[in-house]
């Protein structure tokens, strides 16, 4: 029901929800270590590297992603270049828990105390360096290209993950359009293109210049 439900209503993040909350029902009980000493900042950041502990799938699904990028050049050696593109963001997005969980909850980041920018800053981290492992490990994939091209396009990839795991929570009263295919809610598609779009861009770059 709620898959169905996230499908209608174009926000995964209902179905997300349920599921995180059922992850977190079967680890039951964590055991409580100290974080290393250290600013703020820095406790904030062991707790998202440590959040990947608790919740492997994520770490294995982004190693997963090597072996599928190797594949795909193999397979379809044309298109290997923007196959890399999208399976970078998608290891990226499989990091941005922490990102999520704090720009979604401002109850939360009242609670963590400091600017919004500067908690997004320090939850980016993860799925920045995680990017940028994947991408390093993936190079021997694709033709490299002008020189510029993969720094590039593997920032862009971590700013479209960041864009995604900021995306404030989905707000349905939006604008709709009438068409001849029936009422298209542009709003709420605006909303949930909000990282995939910059991805797309990449994609089309990566296919014209690399």
């Amino acid at each position: 029901m709620t898959a169905a439900t996230a499908t209608i209503l174009l926000d995964p993040s209902l179905l997300a929800g349920l599921v995180e909350s059922r992850r977190w029902r079967r680890i039951g009980r964590v055991r409580s270590r100290r974080f290393r000493p250290g600013p703020g900042w820095w406790a904030l950041l062991q707790a998202d590297v440590r959040r990947l502990r608790r919740h492997p799938s994520a770490v294995l699904i982004w190693a997963a992603l090597i072996g599928v990028q190797y594949a795909a050049a193999l397979a379809l050696p044309g298109l290997a270049g923007a196959a890399q593109v999208v399976f970078a963001y998608l290891a990226a997005n499989r990091l941005t828990g922490g990102l999520r969980s704090v720009s979604r909850s401002p109850g939360l980041r009242r609670a963590l105390g400091g600017s919004d920018n500067l908690l997004r800053g320090i939850h980016v981290v993860v799925p920045a360096v995680g990017a940028g492992v994947w991408w390093l490990l993936t190079l021997p994939t694709v033709d490299p290209g002008p020189a510029w091209l993969a720094p590039t396009l593997a920032l862009g990839v971590v700013a479209a993950a960041f864009r995604a795991g900021t995306r404030p929570p989905i707000d349905y009263g939006g604008a709709t359009v009438n068409t001849p295919f029936g009422m298209i809610p542009v709003d709420l598609m605006r909303q949930g293109s909000r990282g995939p779009a910059l991805l797309a861009v990449l994609v089309l770059v990566q296919l014209f210049l690399g």
